[in-house]
């Protein structure tokens, strides 16, 4: 199993306590040379006796640590709030906030810093009191920037469980990961040839297909004097043996094909938008899907999300699939690939959402409008088909039983929404 250095709550936290470990060891030298007569610092750092410096140590030191528990149950809520109403997969988005994990970072390394600062100071008999005074600014300094940080932390966990904001983002990652697919292949159109099952590649483990690695497969296939087809593509939940791809080729028994293509190929218990941008889409819909649950019942929430959904469909338009096949550097075709087409990902779109939609005009009216603003945007009849029959299984799976006035609205909406989904020269007639 792997697990992404990014998504958690320790890395950053546990750096920025070394930091301030680091820090610590050069403002205590600083104090000792001070201390020893070898520089001499300022006289406005000395504000009183080991007394003094203690109690104000720990007052930070008591101070810092009760805020960082308010913090972290402030966090822990966050992904309570987070599993509920937006689905256990987007807690990943959470743990990597860099906020969050900034500012646990810094309660955290302050109040550590304020600890081994009151624990330096010393006061035995028959002897000069050990005061670092340079140390204890520092620790104040520190304290009254954590009242920054704790206000800037409440003020972007509020922003952040907005559902406007966690859509936009996701909306975001879908470009990012469509932005992704864009490769040397792209331009390439050619016909894809038939690949004869002399080797079949079984699946290493069992769990979604996160990435392949093509262009050290497509080296591998050129050694071995292959083509390798794949009958799975990433976001694809497999079983360990499954058949993930066949190869072709006159003596595959004696390559190492089957060792690099397990290299090649990361499965993992979650799926990533690396190479998967179907994954944005499906937490977009998740959530759309918990706003619809009875007990939620929040059809605004829905009609947001299906907004957002349109706007994924607009860029996937304007940035088609290219060609599956992948060449050598020969131009040799070596790789084909299972690429998601514009047809699936609508289906993936739209079809869980008007399942749940039939008892709300509201809902199909949102994406019978979210269908008529991608229209103007598509290029190929396959991609104004596939959003046409989105378009009359959305009317026809309404319920019989709505009202009239309900059930016009909708109507109103399909007329509109096959119009645009029309040729121009089909509208100019």
């Amino acid at each position: 199993m792997t697990v992404s250095w990014r998504t958690n709550l320790w890395l950053i936290p546990s750096l920025t306590v070394a930091a301030a470990l680091l820090i610590f060891i050069a403002a205590q030298g600083i104090d000792r040379a001070n201390y020893d007569g070898v520089l001499v610092l300022p006289t406005w750092l000395d504000q009183g006796s080991a007394a003094d410096a203690r109690s104000l140590l720990s007052a930070t030191a008591g101070a810092i640590i009760t805020t960082l528990g308010l913090v972290l149950s402030i966090t822990v809520l966050t992904l309570s709030i987070a599993a509920s109403q937006f689905g256990q997969r987007l807690l990943r988005r959470y743990m990597r906030d860099r906020g969050t994990q900034v500012c646990i970072g810094i309660f955290a390394a302050t109040f550590v810093f304020s600890l081994l600062t009151l624990l330096s100071v010393t006061s035995r008999a028959h002897e000069k009191e050990f005061v670092p005074w340079l140390s204890i600014w520092i620790s104040t300094i520190w304290a009254l920037t954590c009242i920054a940080v704790l206000i800037y932390y409440i003020n972007h966990v509020a922003l952040s469980i907005q559902v406007n904001n966690v859509l936009a983002d996701l909306s975001a990652d879908f470009r990012w990961a469509v932005s992704q697919q864009d490769g040397p292949n792209q331009a390439c159109r050619v016909s894809i040839p038939v690949v004869r099952g002399d080797l079949t590649l079984l699946s290493p483990a069992t769990g979604y297909i996160q990435s392949i690695n093509y262009q050290v497969l497509v080296s591998a296939a050129a050694a071995a004097g292959a083509i390798v087809r794949f009958e799975s593509r990433p976001g694809q939940f497999v079983v360990y043996g499954a058949t993930l791809a066949v190869a072709e080729g006159s003596n595959l028994s004696q390559t190492r094909l089957e060792d690099d293509f397990r290299r090649t190929v990361r499965i993992g218990v979650r799926r990533t938008l690396l190479q998967d941008p179907e994954f944005a889409i499906a937490q977009i819909v998740e959530i759309a899907l918990r706003a619809m649950s009875p007990g939620v019942n929040d059809p605004n929430t829905a009609v947001t999300c299906v907004n957002w959904l349109a706007d994924g469909l607009r860029v996937l338009a304007q940035h088609p699939a290219g060609s599956p096949i992948h060449f050598d550097s020969r131009g040799n075709i070596r790789v084909i690939e299972q690429v998601n087409d514009f047809k699936q990902i609508v289906a993936a779109t739209y079809d869980p959402i008007r399942q749940v939609a039939r008892n709300s005009p509201m809902l199909t009216i949102g994406m019978l409008n979210s269908i008529s603003h991608i229209a103007p945007f598509l290029r190929t009849a396959a991609e104004r088909e596939a959003l046409h029959h989105q378009v009359q299984l959305a009317s026809e799976a309404l319920n019989p039983i709505t009202l009239s006035g309900d059930r016009e609205g909708v109507e109103e909406a399909y007329r509109w929404a096959v119009m645009a989904l029309q040729p121009l020269d089909s509208r100019s007639r």
